[in-house]
């Protein structure tokens, strides 16, 4: 059975993660595994205190969680090796992690483990901020489309979570030049196609920008959308790679859960 891998550090960016990992977990019937790492230099809680916050948590959490059962491991090292090891171990569905750590810095947090977990981990990574409001349905998804060749494979994805929450997935055209208008147009048009066979509603958009990840993000406030679904990988422009890759943007302005997805080596699910 896959697992939902969920990096835990006991801050409240982290039960967030827990509590977005639970409700995809009672949508998919799998299980939960927490993972807390504790740090290389020692200076860090003993393992018996870890052990007693985890199962603390896992009593606080049991009541919501219907859809499989909690499991948990305590590692030394680095927080996203051992994420990503433990993720390729279970052939996890999704790692969860929440973007504010322990040491009160969002940027320490963000540079060192959120972005690097997703670098080294195969499957896809949900990054959740954590003042993230948990009493709105998750009725707004959405999904960037650019001009590379990777920008579909997130399509599949994107699709299964918004079959699973009855969600609509928004469609954002994003043109950073004229020359690649007809090449954005064609992949709308096979993503529109894709939808229409699945019977997702969605809504399309369109819009000429220099920043991928601004308009994407105004967008996304525009219509108060509840989860972006992005790739590792995106258009480059050279206001992009001055700023920083697409993927590090996202994750550190989006005030909405962002799924981030690796592009494969053949775009199957581009194509």
């Amino acid at each position: 059975m896959e697992e939902i891998i969920v990096g835990i550090d006991f801050s409240k960016g982290s039960e967030c993660a827990i509590e977005l990992a639970i409700d995809m977990a009672n949508k998919m019937r799998k299980n939960i595994k927490l993972v807390y790492v504790i740090s290389q230099s020692g200076e860090d809680m003993s393992m018996e205190e870890v052990d007693r916050k985890i199962k603390d948590l896992i009593v606080k959490y049991a009541d919501k969680f219907v859809g499989g059962e909690f499991k948990y491991e305590v590692f030394k090292g680095k927080v996203s090796e051992k994420l990503a090891m433990v993720a390729k171990q279970e052939k996890a569905a999704y790692v969860v992690v929440g973007t504010h750590g322990t040491s009160g810095y969002e940027k320490d947090w963000i540079g060192r483990n959120a972005y690097k977990t997703i670098e080294e981990t195969e499957c896809p990574v949900l990054t959740i901020r954590e003042n993230f409001d948990f009493n709105k349905d998750l009725e707004n998804i959405v999904v960037p489309i650019d001009s590379s060749m990777e920008t579909r494979q997130k399509l599949p994805y994107a699709a299964k979570i918004a079959k699973l929450f009855n969600s609509k997935v928004r469609i954002l055209g994003l043109y950073t030049s004229e020359s690649i208008i007809t090449v954005v147009d064609k992949y709308i048009e096979q993503v529109e196609k894709y939808l229409v066979n699945l019977e997702i509603p969605y809504t399309i958009e369109k819009t000429a920008c220099e920043n991928i990840t601004t308009a994407t993000l105004e967008y996304s406030d525009s219509i108060k959308a509840d989860m972006v679904v992005i790739m590792t990988e995106q258009e480059k422009s050279f206001s992009n790679l001055m700023i920083g890759s697409y993927a590090q943007q996202m994750i550190h302005h989006s005030m909405i859960p962002v799924l981030t997805i690796h592009p494969e080596e053949i775009n199957s699910a581009a194509r």
